[in-house]
């Protein structure tokens, strides 16, 4: 397994080239220098079974304000191969990237989707204070490409980095 920083082709193909709303923000945002793409590489099987992005700014300051705070999303492990820790390697990668670009703050989103597992497992890495409830996922787009609105809102978790 390799933890690293993909290319903006390998999050296309990942993504199945879908040319959405969303897909094409991602892809805006990698080739801005605004997100950052990470992955855990299977080299036996050369195929990237996870998944996290590093926005360094944010339409929501909250999330990110490019200066202190950067906002992690769209964090997956495919299910085959949870359980192994590649997820908190891949977490604790990601934030020492955040350090050592200078941010000491970081935040994430827990949505509704097995929430409790979620959050104690955020909380477990330091995602332990709540910044607030948030309805509009600013990094999931419309056909019009606009956020999209939850009835039910997700949190938002703030880590200090040390």
């Amino acid at each position: 397994m390799n933890i690293r920083i993909a290319t903006v082709d390998e999050m296309k193909e990942l993504w199945e080239y879908s040319g959405s709303p969303t897909y094409n923000y991602f892809v805006d945002g990698i080739y801005d220098e605004n997100i950052e793409f990470w992955t855990v590489e299977d080299t036996k099987e050369n195929q990237l079974i996870g998944e996290l992005y590093i926005f360094w700014n944010s339409e929501d300051p909250d999330e990110a304000d490019g200066v202190k705070r950067a906002y992690l999303c769209a964090f997956r492990i495919q299910e085959e191969y949870q359980g192994r820790g590649l997820a908190s390697k891949l977490m604790k990668v990601v934030l020492n990237r955040v350090k050592s670009k200078g941010f000491f703050e970081v935040t994430i989103g827990v949505d509704n989707d097995n929430y409790e597992k979620l959050k104690s497992i955020y909380n477990s890495w330091g995602f332990s204070e709540l910044i607030k409830k948030q309805h509009y996922d600013y990094h999931y787009l419309d056909p019009n490409n606009d956020p999209v609105y939850f009835d039910e809102p997700s949190d938002l978790y703030l880590n200090r980095l040390d």
